[in-house]
């Protein structure tokens, strides 16, 4: 039982968030996840990046847009992360 909490608790420990970053214009954000080969490398980085972008726009009642993906992480290696630059644009009636 306490191999299993150790192993939950180092699998969780392998993935690592920047957070939503505004970039500095209007509407527009960056969020960078890093996640562990084995947890799914930078195919998981993309999605959890993706799904976080999507979130945080959805929670002000707007859609995100992607502006674009950059892989990160060890570049030798298969990419062990993603940078998710997005805008959450206002809708027609409040603009």
């Amino acid at each position: 039982m306490l191999f299993i909490a150790v192993l939950a608790a180092g699998l969780a420990g392998c993935i690592a968030s920047s957070g939503i970053l505004p970039t500095g214009f209007p509407d527009t954000y960056a969020v960078t996840e890093m996640v562990a080969p084995l947890n799914g490398g930078g195919v998981a980085a993309r999605r959890i990046a993706l799904t976080e972008a999507a979130s945080f726009c959805s929670e002000q009642g707007r859609v995100s847009v992607v502006d674009s993906i950059e892989p990160g992480g060890d570049l030798r290696y298969p990419p062990t992360g993603a940078t998710v630059t997005f805008h959450c644009p206002s809708p027609p009636a409040l603009r």
